[in-house]
């Protein structure tokens, strides 16, 4: 935590080139309900409170709620009671509906979703918003971009960052285990990210920023190193997850660019939440996606660095030094979901032969970012490289 406090509502000089400002004012995972007066008068001025929350944590909602009025706000509960929640149009305009039009500022409480949905009405509406973390399941508590579902389409959309983040530790490490598990997922991605990153600094001369990838790089390894407590629930390994997802959503809010933290592995998750949405299904776990992802992203460079064309281009084997700094092996992967009881294999997440081969020719297209998707296609191995992927999934 204290890396995290030191980062907070300060500007920090880089060598990327680049001061960092990240406006939150605070973060602190010793929550208590009966300190939420408290909390809320150090980021909002004002009697009146949207309070927002989804169905699976009802008892700590209402526990936090009773709090609140006690404290002497005027305040509205939103509950969603939908069974897997869509950061979509209809989401946010339930939530602009129950707002007030003296609205002074927004408590949201619960994980990804509930967080996305709310950071994006708070900017809109120009009002602050703290979060109530209810589950280690994603990096996107401290970020200033929301991923939501436009016309039905994945999109990050940017927006202000919250003003303070909370957390109980015995709620977070209560919470259902397929969210444990999306937060791991989550994490693990951004082994995939960074080597995305690497790739694009090198072939593009894209901007890099050593502070942030320091930060991302340290908190992930820290996760990768406690797996086996995270599995067991244990609160340090909760802690210690919980902090890195945050510490990640930091690293995006200093450079104003999810990039720190999402690649080739994040464009995975997002086309089978697409796909899962067109056909109508309930979407597929975000940060579980994310994990099988980062092990499809893995062995895409796998079939890079062996391929002759690819060995043929121009200083290849310093690109990929460079990139192997952050790249894992693909066993170390398998080990690391199934330390988490993830499956690592595409089939457990719907993914069939026909889908992958859509996946690996299209997800590459769904964002304006430089990936292993877009240099397998200006390489023209994409069709190769598919085939490759399918034979060793579905041989």
């Amino acid at each position: 935590m204290t890396k995290i406090a030191q980062l907070l509502n300060v500007r920090i000089p880089c060598t990327c080139g680049k001061d960092h400002f990240v406006p939150i004012r605070d973060v602190d995972f010793e929550f208590q309900e009966e300190k939420i007066g408290s909390i809320i008068k150090k980021h909002i001025e004002g009697e009146i409170l949207l309070i927002v929350a989804d169905k699976h944590t009802e008892s700590f909602n209402h526990s936090v709620f009773h709090q609140i009025q006690k404290a002497g706000y005027q305040a509205e509960l939103v509950e969603f009671e939908d069974k897997k929640l869509i950061p979509d149009e209809k989401a946010v305009g339930r939530v602009l509906m129950a707002t007030d039009r003296n609205i002074s500022g927004i408590v949201a409480i619960g994980s990804g979703t509930v967080n996305d949905i709310n950071r994006l009405v708070g900017d809109r509406i120009k009002v602050p918003v703290v979060t109530i973390a209810t589950a280690p399941s994603m990096d996107g508590y401290a970020a200033s971009g929301s991923s939501m579902m436009v016309q039905g389409v994945k999109k990050t959309i940017k927006n202000s960052t919250v003003s303070g983040i909370y957390a109980k530790m015995d709620v977070v490490r209560n919470c259902p285990y397929d969210l444990i598990q999306a937060g791991f997922g989550d994490i693990i991605g951004k082994k995939t990210a960074l080597a995305d990153w690497v790739l694009s600094r090198e072939l593009t001369g894209e901007y890099w920023c050593d502070q942030t990838v320091s930060y991302v790089e340290e908190s992930t390894q820290k996760c990768i190193d406690n797996k086996d407590q995270i599995a067991r629930r244990e609160e340090q390994g909760i802690r210690d997850l919980t902090e890195a997802l945050v510490l990640s959503g930091i690293a995006m809010a200093m450079v104003d660019d999810t990039r720190p933290a999402s690649g080739s592995e994040h464009l995975v998750s997002h086309y089978l939440v697409m796909k899962a949405i067109e056909k109508g299904q309930l979407p597929p776990s975000h940060g579980r996606t994310v994990g099988i992802g980062t092990l499809i992203s893995v062995i895409l460079y796998e079939f890079l660095f062996d391929h002759a064309t690819f060995q043929k281009q121009e200083k290849s084997e310093e690109l990929k030094e460079k990139i192997k700094t952050y790249l894992p092996k693909k066993e170390e992967v398998i080990d690391w979901l199934t330390t988490l009881e993830l499956s690592t294999h595409p089939k457990d997440y719907d993914v069939d032969e026909d889908l992958m081969e859509e996946l690996i020719h299209k997800a590459g297209f769904i964002r304006d970012r430089y990936t292993i998707f877009t240099y397998l296609n200006e390489l023209g191995l994409i069709d190769e490289c598919a085939a490759y992927v399918k034979k060793y999934f579905y041989k």
